[in-house]
């Protein structure tokens, strides 16, 4: 077993070292690579509500696990149906940081309302390109999966 690693498509630790860098998944079968871990809880999700609060906006993302997650943002660019990177419950932001250099996402209240994750930027993700603050929006990507390890062009 690879120690300390979570599958970040199922999220159980079964992950069986396959060769140098490359890794199996025993309990879902996926195949990954070093970099894959860094995205542990991170979520390619679907816009389905975007309710504007002012400086802020309440948006409900769907991200392949049933109800659709609340998050609150001040980003100023969303859009029902982006499909967007999503930082989930238990994901250290920036993405790959451990708990001395990074933040873990948890649950909390931004401006009165609950919020269950936060919506990723290049920055946050360790892309190159992209303008902190700005959310991602991808062109390609199934719902619920880890997003890419580089920026998509």
């Amino acid at each position: 077993m690879a120690d300390g690693k979570k599958c970040p498509d199922c999220g159980t630790d079964t992950i069986m070292e396959m060769e140098e860098g490359e890794y199996m998944c025993e309990d879902c079968g996926v195949e990954l690579k070093e970099a894959d871990f860094k995205f542990a809880n991170y979520k390619i999700g679907l816009v389905k509500e975007v309710e504007d609060k002012g400086k802020l906006k309440v948006c409900k993302v769907d991200v392949g696990s049933g109800d659709p997650v609340q998050i609150v943002t001040n980003a100023k660019y969303l859009e029902v149906d982006w499909k967007v990177v999503v930082a989930t419950e238990g994901a250290m932001v920036p993405a790959g940081a451990d708990a001395e250099s990074g933040t873990l996402v948890a649950k909390a209240n931004v401006g009165g309302t609950p919020s269950f994750g936060m919506l990723c930027d290049c920055p946050m993700l360790g892309w190159k390109g992209g303008a902190a603050g700005q959310v991602v929006k991808l062109d390609d990507g199934e719902i619920g999966k880890t997003p890419p390890a580089e920026r998509p062009t």
